[in-house]
């Protein structure tokens, strides 16, 4: 009796040792100090980014050879009212407010590569690039070759409106019936809340608030971008509302859905043990 009470005492120990270890796995924060944030296969997600980042490049061709078209008979009338107020009283700002948008624009997109200036984050730079240039490959498809980007809508953009901007006869360049959606805010915003997002990955430890800061800090460059390309006329407000929100989703559901994965086939093999009754027992826990 006492052999089978000792066997069942051990059966119980190891029992208790898989299940606190399986919840002590399930709770616990990840330590980017030591484990991997994220499960990206750097080598096939890379070059299937750069075969998309080309993909890109080659519809985009087709849309910057778009025919010219006469701008004669657009009514201003026939936008939505939602997009009308973005006709200015006059074009002149045009010029200022297309330089304005590129001064953030190229800087918004490059922000997640100031990253690495962090210890933690720059041991993993090689997968965070591949997931970077993935996001952005995703977005310019969906700019460049999906049903939603001007490749299969045609909508002329704000400045097509503005006649005194064209000499008598003259066409409009192909490029501007390309107004919807806006693929500098997409691309803007698709740079900047992967940063963020990232940053806050690596930092586990940050309450709502800060996490909340540094969303926040994000979301105002693609902002500011939207803000002047509708100045320049080169979009209408909801076109900039799509772009934005695009690149937002992108730049945020990339890394999650990585992240995600690691941590849904994080492997890992501890031991448990005890004492009591007489009888020693010891278990071991996989976690996969």
């Amino acid at each position: 009796m006492n052999f089978i009470y000792t066997f069942l005492f051990s059966l119980f120990l190891l029992a208790t040792g898989l299940n606190a270890q399986q919840a002590f796995k399930l709770t616990k924060d990840y330590d980017p100090e030591t484990e991997k944030v994220y499960k990206v296969n750097a080598l096939l997600e890379g070059g299937t980014a750069l075969l998309g980042m080309g993909t890109t490049v080659y519809f985009f061709q087709k849309i910057n050879d778009k025919d010219g078209f006469s701008p004669e008979g657009l009514d201003r009338d026939d936008v939505p009212g939602i997009d009308r107020w973005a006709f200015p009283a006059s074009s002149d700002q045009r010029e200022e407010a297309g330089a304005a948008s590129d001064a953030v624009f190229y800087p918004s997109m490059a922000l997640p590569f100031t990253l690495f200036f962090s210890k933690k984050i720059r041991k993993d730079w090689v997968d965070i690039t591949a997931m970077y240039f993935q996001a952005q490959a995703i977005n310019g498809l969906l700019y460049a070759a999906s049903p939603l980007g001007p490749n299969f809508r045609t909508r002329e953009r704000p400045v097509a409106y503005y006649p005194e901007l064209f000499e008598d006869d003259e066409k409009a360049p192909g490029k501007d019936i390309n107004s919807f959606f806006s693929g500098h805010v997409s691309s803007a915003a698709t740079g900047t809340f992967f940063f963020a997002k990232v940053l806050s990955d690596y930092n586990p430890q940050w309450n709502g608030l800060q996490k909340a800061l540094v969303f926040g800090a994000a979301s105002l460059p693609p902002l500011f971008v939207g803000v002047q390309r509708v100045r320049a006329l080169r979009h209408f407000p909801t076109d900039v509302a799509v772009g934005y929100g695009l690149g937002a989703v992108i730049g945020i559901l990339t890394p999650h859905i990585h992240k995600r994965w690691q941590q849904k086939h994080r492997t890992s093999l501890s031991l448990s043990g005890g004492y009591g009754g007489g009888a020693a027992a010891m278990g071991f826990s996989l976690t996969f």
